[in-house]
């Protein structure tokens, strides 16, 4: 019944986690948040509708409400000053928040892991390390997805579980912590804080989707 049930949220999930990808994609152009963020906000209120009774998502309202109106330069230049800032004070790598600088071994690891699951998507982000948050929580969208169409979704639900305990959920909380500190806008903490909200409450919905039926 739980694995029946996965299928039925999992693409929601991986509309969720590439929305949440895109947050942290530098938009140059105006036509750039259009097509990484904007495009995107009918799905994800969709999707947040149908994961309503699963997730308590505080923090996706607001953000769905501000970035709807984010109309001009005016609206996004405060946005991409706050990105900026972050990826000065706090560079989104995985390899950094570990060790202080771009640790080669910990994309690597990641790389693996993408490997793992016949994973191509991290392609098109040429421009980014493996190990960029953006890219990883871009996985989590792929294994979402995969999820959705295999007719043995365990398997991907696992991956998603170790990704989550063993990549993600190891260093974004310390990141969205420390960056908190070097936003202005709204925009961005509450980017950073439903980021956080999603993987934690994620890694608890995955077990019990994969574990409960052990114990009946």
């Amino acid at each position: 019944m739980m694995l029946r049930l996965s299928k039925q949220i999992s693409l929601f999930r991986a509309l969720l986690y590439d929305f949440l990808s895109s947050l942290f994609i530098y938009p140059y152009r105006l036509s750039d948040y259009e097509e990484l963020v904007k495009s995107k906000l009918s799905g994800v209120r969709s999707a947040s509708q149908s994961l309503a009774k699963i997730y308590d998502l505080r923090h996706l309202d607001s953000l769905l409400a501000l970035a709807e109106g984010v109309d001009d330069y005016g609206d996004l230049t405060p946005i991409e000053v706050d990105m900026t800032r972050i990826d000065y004070a706090v560079p989104p790598y995985e390899g950094y928040l570990h060790t202080g600088y771009l640790d080669m071994t910990v994309e690597d690891s990641v790389k693996r892991f993408y490997a793992e699951y016949g994973a191509g998507f991290e392609r098109q982000f040429r421009d980014l390390r493996a190990d960029h948050i953006a890219v990883e929580l871009a996985f989590m969208s792929y294994l979402a997805f995969k999820e959705h169409e295999s007719e043995d979704p365990s398997r991907y639900l696992e991956g998603e579980e170790r990704f989550l305990v063993n990549h993600l959920l190891t260093w974004v909380p310390v990141f969205v912590r420390r960056a908190l500190k070097h936003v202005d806008t709204s925009y961005m903490r509450e980017a950073l804080l439903l980021t956080r909200e999603v993987l934690t409450q994620d890694k608890d919905i995955i077990y019990v989707l994969l574990h409960e039926d052990e114990g009946s």
